[in-house]
């Protein structure tokens, strides 16, 4: 990736137009264009009450509403989101702005405002933003693909190789990371280092004060974590107890334990699905009402977070899962609400290490797991703590890895660059 430009404020000595050129050479102007082959154009338009009516070549037809048109030109005079450098906000004009004229040119809407301004939209960029019915489940399209322990016999898996020569290899990579949450990459190797170069596949690494920023996780004699005993662990969310978990859980293994220390894996998901249909007042109950998750380091750090155990999204779908058994808070909801609460939290756990939903994985020296931390659970068998087992644990939020996602399927799998995808547990929710 390049350097950004230098800026007046990085060097008192650049001059405004070598700035302007710096700024202009980093964020390249589009205006309100994608740059998608193969989109139509706009062949028609005409303004409609509150709405310019739009035809395009293919015969599809669009309405957008002349506040939303005014507000979204990415015009060198009105700025653009992308780059920070905006000028015409929804407070630069009134309600009941509309276009003095309209028309289609070159497959472009052309917009005319009472003011002189003009304002241009590509078809691909209109077509891409529009928000009728058809266009928003279009965007709403993504499903996860849920598992359960058959996962074992085919787990998503991608080659080391593949994915670290960027393209299509790594947008594999990414594909397989959003949609199973959880994949294996083979021939990582034993270095240390290639924890960091595992990391940098998503996205740069995340500190905390409870991990730092990259974490051995070995058996010691004292241990502060119980992640550095030789116990078995029941799958669980990384840091439940903070307000915005871990996004992505690296792990990489140096060395694995030989007898024991086998990987379990949960999809948080699947177990959502299986109350919904099962028990929708646990589920009414997990969505609704918050837990809280409670870690503290005396004299270090007192982390406390308070969510629903799994969060919806707008859809009224599954967006993330929040729960760590052993990092649980006593629960502090409504009187009535308590015993209920526990029945339900004990319906999610019931699921979450039976072996219907768990997948239990070797992994070998030279591995490395990405995992969704907000949607698949983590665990392990119990192992000798004198075995060697040594992993590599760091985190990269969500937003980088979705972010790269997008911007690398924009140039290779442009029909999906823009869908919605989960965008994990809330640390608050509606009480009940």
């Amino acid at each position: 990736m390049p350097e950004p430009p230098t800026t007046a404020d990085d060097d008192a000595t650049a001059d405004d137009e070598t700035t302007a050129a710096g700024i202009a050479t980093w964020n390249p102007f589009q205006g309100n264009r994608l740059g998608l082959e193969g989109l139509p154009g706009v062949a028609s338009a005409r303004i409609e009450g509150r709405t310019v009516a739009v035809e395009f070549s293919d015969g599809a037809r669009r309405a957008f509403h002349h506040q939303w048109l005014r507000h979204s030109c990415c015009c060198r005079q009105c700025g653009d989101p992308a780059n920070g450098i905006r000028f015409c906000t929804v407070v630069s004009f009134d309600a009941d702005i509309a276009p003095s004229g309209v028309t289609a040119r070159g497959g472009d809407l052309i917009a005319t405002w009472p003011d002189g301004h003009v304002s241009t939209y590509g078809g691909d960029w209109l077509l891409r933003h529009a928000y009728g019915p058809e266009d928003r489940r279009r965007r709403f399209s993504w499903r996860p693909v849920l598992w359960k322990a058959g996962l074992s016999g085919g787990f998503p898996t991608a080659p080391w190789a593949d994915a670290a020569g960027g393209g299509a290899g790594l947008l594999g990579l990414y594909r397989r990371l959003r949609d199973y949450g959880i994949v294996r990459v083979t021939g990582a190797g034993t270095d240390p280092g290639g924890t960091e170069r595992l990391a940098a596949l998503i996205g740069p690494v995340h500190e905390t004060t409870v991990y730092g920023r990259i974490y051995d996780v070995q058996a010691e004699p004292v241990a502060k974590l119980g992640a550095k005993t030789g116990m078995a662990q029941a799958p669980h969310i990384d840091d439940a107890f903070y307000y915005s978990p871990p996004g992505i859980d690296v792990f990489h293994c140096l060395a694995s334990a030989g007898e024991g220390g086998m990987s379990t894996y949960v999809d948080g998901f699947a177990v959502a699905e299986s109350i919904a249909a099962e028990d929708p007042d646990a589920y009414r109950r997990l969505t609704t009402t918050p837990i809280g998750h409670i870690r503290r380091h005396p004299g270090e750090i007192d982390l406390r977070s308070r969510g629903p155990l799994i969060s919806l999204d707008e859809q009224g779908r599954p967006a993330g899962i929040r729960y760590f058994d052993r990092a649980l808070a006593p629960l502090d909801a409504d009187f009535d609400a308590v015993e209920g609460l526990y029945d339900a939290i004990r319906q999610f756990n019931r699921r979450m290490v039976s072996a219907e939903f768990t997948a239990s994985v070797p992994v070998a020296a030279g591995e490395g797991m990405l995992i969704d931390n907000h949607r698949v659970m983590h665990g392990r068998t119990a192992f000798d703590p004198a075995a060697g087992r040594r992993i590599r644990l760091c985190h990269v939020p969500r937003d980088e890895f979705h972010g790269r996602l997008r911007e690398l399927a924009r140039a290779l799998d442009p029909a999906t660059f823009d869908l919605h995808l989960p965008q994990g547990s809330a640390t608050a929710g509606p009480a009940q």
